[in-house]
């Protein structure tokens, strides 16, 4: 076996591939092995409940000023919930048989990433935003208007006509 080597390694040839095969191997380590060290990529921006909020009720006081053109509705939005995360996990099961009945436990453990602060938060896949449980408008829209924007406004958030009440604002 010393012999083969030996033989291999004498020739140039042989000798020249072993050592670019090597360079090339170690240049694959050192590239995979630094970006296991990476940080996690950086989430996207946060928002509260109360500018979600606000977000809706600016939508829907455009689709009252495309309807009817009032400028300037009151316009207000309750939700049902807050804002739901779904974090990435892992669940191991683990299987136990014991005088012939059998049981399953699962553990259940949530992947963790660093930012660049060295702070460790959960993974977040899935963001749920809070479902509107009502709203509240005050325009100036006649009858025919008002029947248009609650169509509008009932499509556009996916909630029921009767949870949503249209009043009529007094000219000044």
């Amino acid at each position: 076996m010393k012999e083969r080597i030996t033989k291999l390694l004498s020739n140039k040839k042989t000798s020249k591939v072993i050592l670019v095969v090597g360079i090339v191997l170690i240049a694959l380590i050192l590239v995979f092995g630094a970006s296991k060290g990476e940080e996690a990529p950086v989430q996207s921006a946060e928002f509260s409940e109360t500018e979600y909020c606000s977000m809706v009720e600016e939508s829907i006081k455009n689709t009252v000023y495309g309807i009817c053109l009032d400028a300037s509705p009151v316009v207000m939005v309750t939700l049902d919930s807050s804002v739901v995360y779904e974090y990435a996990n892992e669940t191991k099961q683990k299987g136990a048989e014991e005088q012939n009945k059998s049981s399953e436990e699962s553990e259940k453990t949530y992947i963790i990433v660093k930012d660049k602060s060295g702070a460790e938060t959960p993974l977040i896949i899935t963001k749920h935003m809070p479902k509107v449980r009502g709203v509240s408008i005050i325009c100036t829209a006649n009858e025919t208007d008002a029947e248009k924007i609650k169509n509008a406004v009932s499509a556009a958030l996916d909630i029921p006509s009767r949870k949503i009440y249209i009043g009529r604002k007094t000219l000044q």
